[in-house]
């Protein structure tokens, strides 16, 4: 069967994040060679030539041209013709023992033109120069094999010409320092395994007089090599390299690797998306750190793909009950966790005292400032594993996802077991245990409504008091504050008002129009415009469709009407000198304009019937800020009585009205009042 490199190459496919891989495997077939030698000037010296060459290269430059040609230059073993033939051979397994599949030079083609091979080698006591070329349509060619008279050095030099691959082409423009890191990441475990030969980049320059080389060592130098661990995952073990990286550097996570075969395998893994704990640097002795964690194994050995861009076993533990235990397919999860768990516990003191102090911060911020997830505070799993030193909003969007995601699979069992055909005794339990998280669950939120409440009457108070100028917020800002100005509930949703502090009562009502005239919610002809109007009974007004009808009518409920006055002011429209006037002149204008006015029976703004007559419960709130007594007197002589909430309040039996005069001081203390057990129970309960 015949085997064509053109296929092979074709086959490959590399993504903008490997584009440097042909180099860094050339550059660890380098390694290898050097390591069948015993030699003590072990060498590597790689040559960059880019399509643009400048005069003086700058090795650290950001408008870095892209890569032309590369020529890496060793003094191993060479191409001996041990080595020769097995270049020729596909998938050979002459250097399997190094981790080599064979294909690495197919993969050079896949982004390079050719590739030509010069290498002096000592092989039967003589040194020979073998000379080919390399190419994905001619295959090798041009071969030369002479032997070379007298002693001299080995060396081979590997040139990887003219870069082709016009999708990839401009991902290597990167400078020297970039290519180096990248280098250093690659072989990293050579390094670690003390199998590093010495290693310098050359930057080439226009004329060759001012090439700049760099050396990858003093890169490898800034790494130091903190602990290794051996783990076992099910039946296979695992080492691991850990590395301490100074905090001054860039980066913002610790990092695990998966190597195999000397060669870091695809992309770093953030040790945070396994365990929080980790999301930002450990601290030791006050010092910060960040954690390099690499992982070899004969087992990443046999499972790396043979591109080596990844590994063939699952990220995740799924799909895998028919397998025995001793037949588990180790997945990256798996990994994951186990290096977790040696982390914590190498890092013991830095776990130990960062987790408690971040589950006390948490509690802490649950307790003082996000009751609505008091459920949390039994959760040690979920305290666990809340990240450190988050900010009190990233605090709050955590452990809402989390809140949404609990109460969201809660529901969903409820919603099963009511769509079950048979119920055992096993399935009651189940859903009695599901009932009682959703409990606590609903109690997060109403706690959640009652620190708003909390806040809201907060500040309430804080309009009434005087500004340090002597001046009181308007009318329109305590207004705004119970219900926004201009707005119906058609336009705006439960939770953004806030009349409850008016009436509790009031949270059921349907139908709201607030400041607006009352023909803007009814065609009767008034200009008259009360603060607060609502109807309870939206169904007849709204949702009854025999109101649509212009034979039939459907009556309202309850009306209420609210009036506000500026804190500062009396109240009163006339002379404030005068108070011989009664409190009902400043609502019931308005019910009037609805029980007598000339088109008694008219459709509102939306095409419904709006009905009100001398039978319907009326109810009228006037809220200010000052009663003086004479003004109280004249009421009390006028029919107006004293309620034990310190209101004034007068009925008008005939016309079924109830009208109410409360000052804000008085409101705000009521409202305090029916709210306290619940803030008491709130903000004096800790955990």
């Amino acid at each position: 069967m015949e085997l064509r490199v053109k296929d092979l190459v074709e086959s490959i496919d590399l993504s903008k994040s490997e584009v440097m891989l042909p180099i860094y495997e050339s550059i660890v077939n380098s390694i290898i060679s050097l390591s069948k030698v015993k030699r003590n000037n072990k060498k590597i010296d790689i040559f960059i030539e880019r399509k643009e060459l400048e005069a003086t290269p700058d090795l650290f430059g950001k408008n870095t041209s892209v890569i032309q040609n590369v020529t890496i230059v060793d003094n191993g073993e060479g191409f001996t013709t041990a080595n020769y033939k097995s270049f020729g051979m596909p998938f050979s397994p002459i250097n399997k023992k190094y981790g080599c599949k064979g294909i690495g030079r197919f993969t050079i083609l896949a982004m390079f033109e050719n590739v030509s091979v010069t290498s002096i080698y000592q092989e039967d006591g003589k040194y020979w120069k073998r000379e080919f070329l390399f190419d994905k349509e001619n295959e090798i060619h041009e071969t030369k094999n002479t032997p070379i008279e007298g002693v001299c050095g080995p060396q081979t030099k590997v040139c990887l010409s003219n870069c082709c691959n016009e999708e990839l082409i401009a991902a290597t423009a990167k400078n020297a320092d970039e290519i180096a890191k990248g280098i250093m990441e690659h072989c990293f475990i050579y390094y670690l395994c003390n199998n590093l030969p010495e290693i310098n980049i050359v930057e080439i320059s226009k004329d060759r007089q001012n090439d700049k080389s760099l050396s990858v060592q003093n890169y490898f130098a800034k790494e130091a090599k903190d602990k290794e661990k051996d783990i076992t995952v099910y039946d296979k073990k695992f080492h691991l390299y850990i590395i301490k990286a100074d905090k001054t550097t860039c980066r913002k996570y610790n990092y695990v690797t998966l190597c195999a075969n000397s060669r870091s395998v695809g992309a770093k893994i953030n040790l945070a998306v396994y365990d929080s704990l980790y999301t930002y640097p450990i601290v030791e002795n006050g010092e910060p750190w960040f954690l390099d964690v690499f992982v070899v194994s004969d087992y990443l050995d046999d499972k790396i793909n043979n591109s080596r861009t990844a590994f063939r076993i699952p990220e995740k533990n799924e799909n895998q009950l028919d397998f025995k235990e001793q037949e588990h397919l180790i997945s990256v999860e798996d990994i994951m966790t186990a290096i977790t768990k040696e982390i914590s516990s190498l890092y013991s003191t830095y776990a130990k005292n960062t987790k408690e102090k971040n589950i006390q911060e948490v509690k802490n911020y649950i307790n003082n400032s996000a009751p609505q997830y008091r459920s949390f505070l039994y959760r040690q799993d979920i305290l666990e594993a809340m990240p450190p030193n988050l900010t009190d909003e990233k605090k709050d969007e955590y452990l809402h996802n989390i809140a949404y995601k609990e109460n969201s699979k809660i529901s969903k069992k409820i919603e099963e077991f009511i769509k079950l055909q048979d119920v055992n005794e096993e399935k009651i339990s189940e859903i009695i245990t599901t009932v009682k998280k959703k409990t606590a669950y609903d109690s997060d939120s109403l706690a959640d409504y009652v620190f708003r409440r909390k806040a809201i009457i907060d500040l309430f108070e804080k309009m009434l008091d005087a500004h340090e100028d002597g001046k009181y917020e308007l009318e329109s800002m305590i207004h705004n504050l119970i219900f926004p100005m201009g707005l119906t509930n058609r336009q705006i949703t439960y939770q953004y008002h806030n009349l409850w502090l008016l009436d509790d009562r009031l949270s059921s009502f349907k139908f709201i129009a607030s400041d607006k005239s009352i023909t803007s919610f009814s065609q009767i002809k008034s200009s008259q415009e009360p603060d607060l109007l609502l109807i309870n009974n939206e169904k007849d007004l709204v949702d009854n469709r025999i109101s649509f009808g212009d034979k039939d009518s459907g009556e309202i409920g309850t009306m209420v009407i609210f009036e506000f006055k500026r804190p500062g002011d009396t109240a009163h429209q006339k002379k404030k000198s005068n108070y011989r006037w009664e409190f009902s002149e400043l609502v019931e204008k308005y019910f009037d304009d609805f029980i007598y006015g000339k088109e008694k029976e008219k459709k509102n703004y939306r095409g419904n019937v709006v009905k009100v007559n001398n039978d319907t419960p009326k109810f009228g709130y006037i809220i200010m800020d000052e009663m003086p007594e004479q003004l109280i007197e004249f009421n009390k002589g006028k029919g107006w009585r004293t309620t034990p909430y310190h209101s004034y309040y007068k009925i008008n039996a005939d016309q079924n009205l109830h009208i109410e005069a409360i000052m804000f001081q008085d409101l705000l203390r009521n409202a305090r009042d029916r709210n306290n057990p619940f803030f008491d129970h709130l903000f004096t309960s800790k955990i």
